[in-house]
């Protein structure tokens, strides 16, 4: 590729870039119903025709907004579980932050993404809920290996998995940048937060995963069960 053909290349890039950010913009402000191809053209100063170069229509935007945040939330989640050299804790803590990060850095397109979704075709939005399930599987995975490793409390993987997902999305739509906190540490600070709440105490996590420290956990926690369930008994019935 010459130089013209790389600096074409490059502003082609850029003006789809702009494209969808304005896209995105007006369908937060007036929905993807209140927006025609001619407000996304006017908002950035150019002819319907120099948008209809990138997008054949408004479907086609809200598709490719929609799919390229879904799409790159799922590479940075299996990016993550694929390493071998992260316990659970640190890969949890790992996947949340990142997917945390990522929704603070294209708040606008996750906006779209979470209010729109059900505008594109079905065959469409099909294809972006699979890989969101993909998603939502890869965070539960790891739970599970946290839990029968003694890392995290005994959970429901699932609804926990769709509450730190969730937990991460909703920062779409309070997050300001320029405010007091950067986006690196609210991110980190939802990470914190998604680990303290599934995190087992410490005194209380096996310090070997085999069957017999699990058994040895096992018989403390039904013991301190029996404390809580059973009646105490009178001084002179004890052995």
């Amino acid at each position: 590729m010459n130089e013209a053909s790389t600096k074409a290349t490059l502003k082609g890039e850029v003006l789809r870039s702009a494209i969808l950010d304005a896209a995105a913009k007006l369908f937060i402000e007036r929905g993807t119903g209140g927006t025609s191809m001619q407000d996304i053209a006017e908002s950035l100063g150019l002819s319907r025709t120099a948008v209809y170069y990138y997008f054949k229509n408004k479907d086609a935007i809200l598709r490719a907004l929609t799919e390229e945040v879904v799409t790159a939330a799922d590479n940075l989640a299996r990016g993550t579980v694929a390493r071998a050299d992260l316990d659970p804790t640190e890969a949890l803590r790992a996947l949340v932050a990142q997917h945390a990060d990522l929704v603070l850095s294209r708040s606008a397109e996750f906006r779209v993404a979470d209010r729109n979704e059900s505008d594109l075709a079905p065959k469409y939005r099909a294809s972006i809920q699979a890989v969101r399930r993909d998603v939502l599987n890869n965070f539960r995975a790891t739970i599970e290996r946290g839990i029968q490793l003694g890392h995290f409390r005994m959970v429901d993987s699932h609804v926990a998995a769709f509450s730190l997902i969730g937990m991460c999305n909703w920062s779409a739509w309070w997050y300001k940048p320029g405010g007091r906190l950067s986006r690196e540490k609210v991110a980190e600070t939802i990470a914190d937060m998604a680990i303290h709440a599934l995190r087992r105490d410490e005194s209380r996590r096996a310090r070997e995963p085999d069957v017999a420290e699990s058994l040895r956990l096992l018989r403390e926690d039904l013991a301190y069960l029996e404390k809580l369930v059973l009646p105490e008994a009178p001084a002179g019935q004890r052995e």
